[in-house]
């Protein structure tokens, strides 16, 4: 009887200690599955977490003294098509990798044409540009086009879409520039264009408040 009692004992030992070994292993298992999880989840997280401002500090400072606002008159052989819309302190978006980007600043925005008798050309709309931003210390800091869902996300706020000097983000290529300055009065400029004519967005933000340094 004693002996039987004994091998109950080592039977029943044997099973706890293998569904225990089993349970802890299934535990180990499930760990990478819910770590990666996880790590997936904050990923994605990182990816919609929007910059609420363009960083300028990979760019050197401009010195050079530029014009007046709007700082870029058309090139030659390029006029606007209507009046220009500028406003002395306006909101607008700008298109960075991580997303539309608001600035606030004054602002000059125009649709542009070639003169009468002139045949429009867009690689000499970008190329006049960029000779001018770059020659006055701007660079290019972000080229391509925007998905729509992302226009979406700031259709709200951006209620000026449609305006004189409005882009086509989705279809056509954007292009954007920076100048940066000492005093805090950096500059953006956007172009977009097509075959028939394109777009500019620029913005100055105001110099920086000293009395509050």
């Amino acid at each position: 009887m004693k002996s039987k009692k004994v091998l109950m004992s080592v039977i029943l030992a044997s099973l706890f200690f293998a569904c225990n070994k089993s349970s802890k292993a299934d535990t180990l298992r499930k760990k990478p599955e819910l770590l990666a999880e996880n790590t997936s989840s904050a990923q994605e997280t990182v990816r919609n977490m929007l910059a609420d401002s363009i960083d300028l500090s990979k760019l050197p400072f401009n010195e050079k003294e530029l014009a007046a606002f709007p700082v870029f008159n058309p090139p030659a052989d390029i006029v606007p098509l209507n009046k220009p819309l500028t406003r002395d302190f306006d909101r607008l978006f700008f298109p960075t990798r991580e997303g539309m980007v608001p600035v606030e600043g004054k602002v000059y925005k125009a649709f542009l044409t070639s003169v009468t008798g002139k045949e429009w050309s867009l690689p000499y709309f970008e190329k006049s540009y960029k000779d001018l931003i770059t020659a006055a210390g701007g660079m290019l800091i972000f080229q391509g086009r925007v998905p729509q869902k992302e226009l979406d996300r700031i259709k709200d706020e951006a209620t000026y879409f449609g305006e004189e000097g409005s882009i086509d983000y989705t279809n056509n290529l954007v292009k954007v520039y920076a100048i940066r300055r000492k005093e805090g009065d950096h500059i953006f400029v956007q172009i977009s264009g097509y075959s028939a004519g394109g777009s500019i967005q620029i913005l100055q933000l105001p110099k920086a408040d000293k009395s509050s340094n």
